[in-house]
């Protein structure tokens, strides 16, 4: 055989002609090798005898020493002529041409081969691409100099045929396409060398795939939003968002090409995003709008497919399916609150001041996106912004939409109330646009004429015309009856919510409501911690109110229940009725009442499936869930059977008619699905009437024309291979196969695409079975849109039309629940019913009286081992509406004072109380401070943060308020507590129509005030005996507070109490003789003035000689 060298031209080229063999240092003319010495008197060796094998064996290994690969000079693009070594010795005869060559295929194949290389390789590009300040994935890298951030992936992987512009006969043909052409090679090692990060090379930077540049361009269109895109049958993330993905999702990272890449599975798609937006990012899926049968058919079939932005999520905007928990908290473990997460948009305006007197006007809307409720305000607040802090409180948003600027004040309590978007902060999303009312005002009324005009105008939709001519004149109503800066908010939320496809939640006026209320109690944020209505101090649920309360069947009953607590009645025939039916379900007098508890056990979130279905996020399953069970709710009331019912509350019956009045609405639209195709989610055989939706029909009658001709080409496939009983095959899910024995496969037309094949059969499918196979699918691909958009406007009808109906059904189930759950605890033993008055005699025209007997801790009595010791307590204008109550540390006296609060809050949800007996008048305001704490993070120290909670209370207490105020002044020094908590007691004895007050001390002093202004002094009974006994009782008089025997109970060393209780013996004796002095002046000023009598002298003379404080 001829060496390359001598092969004629024209000859296949060879591996082997890549390579020039390497002369020996000495040969002779024959070829024989002569690096031995020998001298001319010896006899000549005679050279042994070799196999044919071993000979090539050694041929090979010679020739690969010749070509040994050496790192420091094959890592370089040129070699240094500078330098000589044996190699550049040994090639010196080469050609350019040659030379460049052999490089050329050398880096070819060590960049494919040697994976330990390329993982190294891989390695530093990725740290390269995380620390620099630009990601690989930005428009950065197209930009001229960006050279060192050009990266070339080693990746094995190939991309899908339709993601390059290659075709697939043509994927290998850079290898093969210029055959023989010395070119070759040299082009495919410098389209190598670009993309190894070299400026010198290509100062450009990299070569970007077709798929590569649609990712950068999505990335451009979409900024701030972490993308998932699908590729082919996987979901990605590209360049930053990978590196992002994998810290978050605990996943890996690893470039592909000139981009980071991380993957996700398709089905574990919605687990992932919840992680991400609980994270506090904005997530967005990019889909693949094409389909592969259309993208075949299509033109364009070599480019890659068209993707778009088809969701975006953010924690306050993601829907959980029917079959998910209520909480986008539970994907990470958090406990389980019915706290739908809402959106705020928030909007202030300065009202003037600086400093401490500075004022803004603030307006927010809040939504929540899983029920559809609209919450709008604009209230004044203070420097403090502690009104701001309480709707944040009761609002709970996930995410805030806030201006550009804000000011200081407020800055800093959304700072250090929502955190900064973090695991368990907020999201706070900077609007760019600042709107002034008018400009607010267009875009809102142009925002409802187009929703209106597009509801009346739609296919498919058919509207009672009395309910379209009420529609905008009720929108525009609202919209005039909004404050000017919670109209701005709105502005802002309908925008916001555009870009998630949400907005429909704002075009029901039934949905707003108002935040302030003259027929609701509101709870500070304040109240609702130190009473621990939500939370119990150390952040649980268990503990709290609404823990104990909570016996609801329903995920909407839950969420009702929080908002009941959340804002206490103030209508008295409003809590009548919500007493009247408690009273009736516990009595359980009819059928009806008694079933209530059965048929809510196991209902769906039924709020959440008509939200999902109002925003176009139902499928098919959800739809029939939700029809289902509005069915089975509504046939269980009968109407006509109402006088059966023997209800002794209006209430209950008129939510029982509510569900009743759906029956109607649910059955109509339950009549035109199937719903064994709705639970398979197979929208194209849903609908029972296949004429009202003509698309669908005409799809299916193609489909079944091909098939039928595909059934024709089987009959013509029979005859051709003198075979009657063939049938298509169908295997690993490729259908219509022809199987031909493996002794007739040579006789097929030589136009059969061969598919598989076995050792008895091969597998072929025929133009023709091609031609009509593309066709069904391409015919398929329109029957599923069609489906798809006949299965929205049926979705959207429903909405439009009994959108209403189906919420009151839903509304009047959720209050039911909530009755019932409140029934069960009423049930308990030891609740009594409370008795409302709006006045009592003798407590004058806004006296609001409280006698309760035997009431007790709700939640304590329940988790607490022991058995909690009742109390009575009286404020009234007959005793005294102000109490002021001292006693021993570990009395008693916090646990006390929460239980009249809970007790309060209780009765005005409508509850029944712990209690033995409970005459109460109904409260506007419940006001608690206890507790020391600080507000690091607010710039506010632990005294500064009890002196601002008790000033916002003095600004908001009325004559109708219940005032608690717990060992005020204690965060600074004695004297300017005493000092400070004597002028807040001291305001609040003189208002002219005083609150109910009770307020907890340790400083006597202030015994004085209640001598002069006719209160009351209560302590915590103790019995002292070998140490002190707490009885936990509620006595009358003031005592000490037997604080160094609380610092026994801790353990404290003995030495330390000891020394304690001398320096306090010292500074009583000391306090006692000033007190005294104190009195005698004061008598002695009084005797001189001639205003004592002999008979005070003579008290004088007792007091000093009993060394007690003398009153004159």
């Amino acid at each position: 055989m001829a060496p390359p060298s001598q092969k004629p031209a024209g000859a296949q080229a060879t591996i082997s002609a890549f390579f020039k063999p390497k002369p020996s240092p000495s040969s002779s003319s024959n070829g024989a090798s002569s690096s031995a010495a020998r001298l001319p008197s010896e006899p000549p060796f005679k050279k042994p005898r070799l196999a044919v094998s071993e000979a090539s064996r050694r041929e090979t290994l010679a020739r690969m020493d010749r070509w040994r690969f050496e790192m420091d000079t094959a890592t370089t693009s040129e070699p240094d002529p500078t330098i000589k070594t044996e190699s550049s010795q040994a090639n010196s005869d080469r050609s350019s041409e040659s030379d460049a060559r052999h490089r050329a295929f050398r880096r070819k194949l060590l960049g494919s081969d040697f994976a330990v290389d390329r993982h190294a390789r891989n390695q530093m590009q990725i740290e390269r691409m995380s620390a620099a300040d630009t990601p690989a994935s930005e428009d950065a890298l197209d930009a001229p100099g960006s050279a060192d951030n050009a990266i070339v992936l080693e990746d094995d992987d190939v991309e899908d045929s339709t993601e390059t512009a290659v075709p697939p006969s043509n994927r290998f043909g850079r290898f093969a396409a210029a055959e023989g052409s010395p070119s070759t090679a040299s082009k495919t090692s410098s389209s190598r060398a670009k993309g190894r990060g070299s400026a010198s090379l290509d100062p450009s930077g990299p070569t970007y795939t077709p798929l590569e540049k649609q990712i950068l361009e999505l990335k451009a269109a979409h900024p701030g939003v972490l993308l998932i895109i699908e590729v082919g049958y996987k979901l990605k993330f590209y360049g930053e968002d990978a590196r992002i993905a994998s810290k978050e999702l605990n996943i890996m990272c690893f470039p592909e090409r000139n981009l980071l890449t991380a993957m996700i599975p398709v089905h574990r798609l919605h687990i992932h995003v919840k992680r991400l937006i609980q994270a506090g990012h904005k997530v967005g899926v990019v889909r693949q709008i094409e389909t592969r049968a259309l993208k075949a058919a299509s033109k364009n079939a070599y480019t890659p497919f068209v993707r778009k932005l088809t969701a975006l999520y953010t924690a306050s905007t993601w829907i959980d399916d029917l079959s998910s928990s209520d909480d986008v908290n539970l994907a990470t473990g958090a406990a389980h609150t019915y706290q739908p997460k809402s959106l705020m948009a928030l909007v202030e305006q300065s009202e003037g001041g600086n400093g401490p007197e500075d004022r803004v006007a603030i307006g927010l809307i809040s939504v929540e996106v899983n029920t559809g409720y609209l919450t709008y305000d604009q209230f004044s607040d203070s420097h403090a912004r502690t009104e701001l802090e309480t709707r944040i409180a009761h609002l709970a948003p996930a995410e805030l939409l806030v201006p550009q600027e804000l000011t200081r004040p407020t800055e800093k309590v959304i700072g250090y109330l929502l955190g900064s978007g973090a695991e368990g902060g907020v999201r706070i999303e900077r609007v760019a646009s600042k709107l002034d009312y008018n400009q607010a005002f267009q875009s809102v009324t142009q925002f409802y004429r187009d929703q209106v005009s597009g509801d009346s105008t739609s296919t498919n939709v058919e509207m009672d015309v009395d309910a379209q001519d009420k529609r905008p004149a009720e929108l525009m109503s609202l919209i005039q009856s909004l404050p000017h800066l919670a109209l701005i908010a709105l502005a802002q939320i309908i925008h916001h919510l555009q870009a998630f496809n949400l907005e429909s939640i704002c075009t029901l006026s039934t949905n707003f409501q108002s935040f302030s209320s003259r027929t609701t109690m509101l709870l500070n944020s304040n109240t609702l911690a130190n009473l621990e209505i939500f939370r119990t101090v150390d952040g649980q649920e268990k503990g709290s109110l609404i823990w104990l309360l909570d016996k609801c069947r329903t995920s909407m009953g839950r969420r009702l229940l929080r908002k009941w607590v959340s804002r206490p009645l103030t209508d008295v025939d409003a809590l009548e009725k919500r007493l009247d039916a408690i009273e009736a379900i516990i009595s359980a007098k009819s059928y009806v009442v008694r079933m209530l508890p059965n048929f809510l056990q196991g209902l769906p979130d039924l709020e959440r499936g008509l939200a999902r279905m109002t925003y176009g996020r139902a499928t098919p399953t959800e739809l029939a869930t939700v029809l289902l069970s509005l069915n089975r709710v509504t046939q269980e009331v009968r109407p006509a059977e109402r006088d059966t019912w023997k209800l002794d509350s209006g209430l209950v019956e008129e939510h029982l008619l509510n569900l009743a009045a759906g029956k109607t609405a649910v059955q109509t639209y339950l009549n035109q699905i199937s719903i064994k195709e709705a639970r398979a989610n197979n929208k194209a055989d849903l609908f029972a009437d296949a004429e009202r939706y003509p698309a669908i029909q005409t799809a299916k009658d193609n489909i079944a024309i091909v098939e039928t001709e595909l059934r024709e080409h089987l009959r013509e496939l029979r005859k051709t291979l003198h075979r009657p009983s063939l049938e298509y095959a169908s295997v690993s899910g490729v259908d219509y196969l022809v199987e031909v024995r493996v002794a007739d496969a040579k006789k097929v037309p030589a136009d059969w695409l061969r598919v598989s094949a076995t050792k008895a059969m091969v597998r072929f499918h025929t133009p023709e079975v091609i031609r009509l196979t593309r066709l069904r699918d391409q015919h398929k691909e329109t029957l599923a849109a069609a489906a798809e958009s006949a299965f929205g406007d049926f979705v959207r009808a429903m909405c439009t039309t009994e959108y209403v109906v189906l919420r009151n059904v839903v509304t009047s189930l959720a209050v039911l629940d909530v009755l019932v759950s409140l029934a069960e605890l009423a049930a308990s033993s030891g609740y009594t019913r409370p008795r409302f008055e709006p006045s009592w005699p003798g407590d004058g025209e806004s006296g609001v009286r409280v006698e309760v007997k035997a009431m007790r801790h709700a939640i304590l009595e329940v988790v607490s081992p022991l058995p909690y010791i009742p109390n009575d307590l009286v404020l009234s204008d007959d005793t005294s509406r102000a109490v002021l109550l001292t006693g021993c540390n570990m009395g008693g006296k916090s646990s006390v004072v929460r239980t009249l609060g809970l007790l309060v809050v209780l009765a005005q949800i409508g509850s029944y109380v712990p209690a033995a007996e409970a005459k109460l008048g109904v409260h506007d305001g419940v006001f608690v401070r206890m507790g020391a704490r600080d507000a690091m993070f607010a710039g506010r120290s632990t005294f500064m943060v009890e002196v601002a909670e008790t000033a916002e209370i003095l600004r908001a207490v009325t004559p109708r308020s219940l005032v608690i105020l717990d060992e005020l002044g204690r965060g600074t020094s004695t004297h300017d507590g005493v000092c400070i908590a004597w002028g807040v007691l001291e305001y609040l004895l003189q208002l002219k129509s005083m609150p109910n007050v009770v307020f907890i001390t340790h400083y006597l002093q202030l015994a004085e005030l209640v001598r002069r202004y006719g209160a009351r002094n209560m302590h915590m009974a103790y019995v002292q005996r070998d140490g002190i006994q707490f009885l936990y009782t509620l006595k009358q008089g003031a005592t000490a507070s037997f604080g160094i025997h609380c610092a026994r109970l801790a353990q404290l060393p003995s030495q330390i109490t000891h020394t304690a209780e001398a320096v306090a013996q010292r500074m009583q004796a000391h306090h006692e003789t000033r007190v005294q002095v104190a009195a005698a002046k004061k008598v002695l000023k009084s005797v001189f003035k001639g205003e004592v009598g002999p008979d005070d002298l003579a008290a004088v003379r007792d007091a000093v000689a009993r060394r007690q404080p003398y009153d004159a």
